[in-house]
């Protein structure tokens, strides 16, 4: 019977070292979540503050306004580029229609 009760005690006590142990691990990961965390607002907080933030909007703003300027000059290039080449085969099938066509002899 006292060797049932000191097995069960043991049996208590190792389960509560093994809860333990990872309550502890718990902790260590919530205490690095939570450092990580901070340091993220911080950030946020640096970024985001009334001194820097509408400088950095302005800048993110120049640059959609160049790149839209960009690329509306770029689909310009393009479509006068499709336009050439659609004049340069348009060409080159009537230079092949008319190099190819078979003469006619005149029998005089």
């Amino acid at each position: 019977m006292i060797q049932l009760v000191i097995g069960l005690n043991v049996a208590i006590a190792l389960m509560g070292f093994v809860l333990a142990w990872r309550l502890w691990r718990l902790k260590q990961t919530l205490t690095s979540a939570t450092v990580a965390l901070d340091s993220l607002e911080q950030e946020a907080r640096g970024a985001l503050s009334p001194d820097q933030a509408p400088a950095q909007l302005a800048e993110g703003r120049d640059a959609i306004v160049l790149a839209r300027t960009r690329y509306r000059r770029l689909r310009q290039q393009l479509q006068q580029l499709q336009q050439i080449f659609g004049t340069v085969v348009v060409v080159l099938r009537w230079v092949r229609r008319v190099r190819f066509q078979p003469r006619q002899i005149e029998n005089q």
